[in-house]
Protein backbone atom coordinates (compact mmCIF):
# COMPACT_ATOMS: atom_id res chain seq x y z
CA UNK A 1 0.00 0.00 0.00
CA UNK A 2 1.32 3.44 -0.92
CA UNK A 3 0.33 6.65 0.84
CA UNK A 4 1.49 10.03 -0.30
CA UNK A 5 0.89 13.53 0.96
CA UNK A 6 2.94 16.68 0.58
CA UNK A 7 6.53 16.01 1.67
CA UNK A 8 5.80 12.41 2.80
CA UNK A 9 5.70 9.06 1.04
CA UNK A 10 4.95 5.76 2.79
CA UNK A 11 4.99 2.35 1.17
CA UNK A 12 4.00 -0.81 3.04
CA UNK A 13 5.27 -3.79 1.13
CA UNK A 14 6.21 -7.41 1.12
CA UNK A 15 9.86 -7.13 0.23
CA UNK A 16 10.79 -9.23 -2.78
CA UNK A 17 13.55 -8.78 -5.32
CA UNK A 18 10.80 -8.03 -7.87
CA UNK A 19 9.33 -5.22 -5.75
CA UNK A 20 12.55 -3.22 -5.36
CA UNK A 21 12.68 -1.72 -8.90
CA UNK A 22 9.06 -0.55 -8.57
CA UNK A 23 9.82 1.09 -5.24
CA UNK A 24 12.82 2.86 -6.78
CA UNK A 25 10.62 4.21 -9.57
CA UNK A 26 8.04 5.51 -7.07
CA UNK A 27 10.75 7.18 -4.99
CA UNK A 28 12.29 8.74 -8.11
CA UNK A 29 8.91 10.12 -9.19
CA UNK A 30 8.27 11.68 -5.78
CA UNK A 31 11.70 13.27 -5.67
CA UNK A 32 10.93 14.80 -9.06
CA UNK A 33 7.60 16.15 -7.78
CA UNK A 34 9.36 17.64 -4.76
CA UNK A 35 12.01 19.30 -6.93
CA UNK A 36 14.75 17.01 -5.61
CA UNK A 37 15.70 15.00 -8.69
CA UNK A 38 19.31 15.87 -7.93
CA UNK A 39 19.16 13.37 -5.04
CA UNK A 40 17.63 10.54 -7.07
CA UNK A 41 20.72 8.40 -7.56
CA UNK A 42 21.82 8.51 -3.93
CA UNK A 43 18.33 8.02 -2.50
CA UNK A 44 17.44 5.19 -4.89
CA UNK A 45 20.69 3.40 -4.04
CA UNK A 46 19.93 3.77 -0.34
CA UNK A 47 16.36 2.48 -0.75
CA UNK A 48 17.66 -0.50 -2.71
CA UNK A 49 20.30 -1.38 -0.13
CA UNK A 50 17.99 -1.00 2.88
CA UNK A 51 15.24 -3.09 1.26
CA UNK A 52 17.76 -5.72 0.17
CA UNK A 53 18.90 -5.97 3.79
CA UNK A 54 15.32 -6.73 4.80
CA UNK A 55 15.18 -9.41 2.12
CA UNK A 56 18.47 -10.99 3.18
CA UNK A 57 18.45 -10.60 6.94
CA UNK A 58 14.87 -10.90 8.19
CA UNK A 59 12.91 -14.08 8.61
CA UNK A 60 9.65 -14.42 6.70
CA UNK A 61 6.42 -14.32 8.67
CA UNK A 62 5.55 -17.87 9.71
CA UNK A 63 1.92 -17.51 8.57
CA UNK A 64 2.27 -15.59 5.31
CA UNK A 65 5.88 -16.16 4.29
CA UNK A 66 6.21 -12.41 3.66
CA UNK A 67 9.03 -10.13 4.70
CA UNK A 68 7.08 -7.00 5.54
CA UNK A 69 8.59 -3.54 5.69
CA UNK A 70 7.57 0.09 5.50
CA UNK A 71 9.57 2.59 3.46
CA UNK A 72 9.11 6.21 4.47
CA UNK A 73 10.55 9.18 2.58
CA UNK A 74 10.09 12.54 4.25
CA UNK A 75 11.13 15.97 3.10
CA UNK A 76 12.26 17.94 6.15
CA UNK A 77 13.56 21.50 6.41
CA UNK A 78 17.08 21.21 5.00
CA UNK A 79 17.08 17.42 4.60
CA UNK A 80 15.43 14.42 3.03
CA UNK A 81 14.99 11.38 5.29
CA UNK A 82 14.54 7.84 4.05
CA UNK A 83 13.66 5.17 6.58
CA UNK A 84 12.96 1.45 6.29
CA UNK A 85 11.07 -0.15 9.17
CA UNK A 86 11.15 -3.90 9.51
CA UNK A 87 9.94 -6.23 12.19
CA UNK A 88 13.20 -7.87 13.19
CA UNK A 89 15.09 -6.60 16.25
CA UNK A 90 18.51 -7.65 14.92
CA UNK A 91 20.48 -4.46 14.38
CA UNK A 92 22.34 -3.81 11.14
CA UNK A 93 26.07 -4.47 11.18
CA UNK A 94 28.55 -2.53 9.11
CA UNK A 95 30.56 -5.39 7.59
CA UNK A 96 34.13 -5.27 6.34
CA UNK A 97 33.70 -7.18 3.10
CA UNK A 98 36.90 -8.48 1.56
CA UNK A 99 38.00 -7.54 -1.94
CA UNK A 100 36.72 -10.84 -3.35
CA UNK A 101 33.39 -10.78 -1.48
CA UNK A 102 30.26 -10.72 -3.63
CA UNK A 103 28.10 -9.15 -0.91
CA UNK A 104 28.40 -7.35 2.40
CA UNK A 105 28.89 -3.79 1.17
CA UNK A 106 25.29 -2.55 1.36
CA UNK A 107 25.55 -0.50 4.53
CA UNK A 108 28.96 0.79 3.46
CA UNK A 109 27.27 2.15 0.32
CA UNK A 110 24.51 3.73 2.41
CA UNK A 111 27.03 5.39 4.74
CA UNK A 112 29.04 6.66 1.75
CA UNK A 113 25.94 7.98 -0.06
CA UNK A 114 24.07 9.60 2.81
CA UNK A 115 24.99 12.62 4.90
CA UNK A 116 23.84 10.85 8.07
CA UNK A 117 22.85 7.27 8.87
CA UNK A 118 21.51 5.43 11.87
CA UNK A 119 19.02 3.00 13.30
CA UNK A 120 16.78 2.69 16.32
CA UNK A 121 14.79 -0.08 17.90
CA UNK A 122 11.02 0.17 17.83
CA UNK A 123 8.47 -2.13 19.40
CA UNK A 124 9.07 -5.47 17.68
CA UNK A 125 11.56 -4.24 15.09
CA UNK A 126 13.77 -1.40 13.99
CA UNK A 127 14.02 1.70 11.84
CA UNK A 128 17.09 2.07 9.64
CA UNK A 129 17.39 5.58 8.24
CA UNK A 130 19.55 7.91 6.20
CA UNK A 131 19.44 11.68 5.78
CA UNK A 132 20.44 13.69 2.73
CA UNK A 133 21.12 17.39 3.16
CA UNK A 134 19.27 19.68 0.78
CA UNK A 135 19.52 23.39 0.24
CA UNK A 136 17.54 26.00 -1.63
CA UNK A 137 20.20 25.76 -4.36
CA UNK A 138 19.46 22.01 -4.83
CA UNK A 139 15.74 22.67 -5.13
CA UNK A 140 16.15 25.67 -7.46
CA UNK A 141 18.52 23.81 -9.80
CA UNK A 142 16.13 20.89 -9.97
CA UNK A 143 13.18 23.15 -10.70
CA UNK A 144 15.12 24.97 -13.45
CA UNK A 145 15.98 21.61 -15.02
CA UNK A 146 12.34 20.53 -15.01
CA UNK A 147 11.27 23.74 -16.71
CA UNK A 148 13.55 23.18 -19.70
CA UNK A 149 12.75 19.58 -20.42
Amino acid sequence: MTRSKPARLEIDLDVTSEAVPSVRAIVRAHLGLWGLSCLSGRVELTATELLTNVLRHTQPDSRTGARSARLMVTRLPGALNICVRDFNVALPLLANAGLEAESGRGLQLVVASADDFGYSLINGGKDVWANFCISDVDTNESLRGRGTS
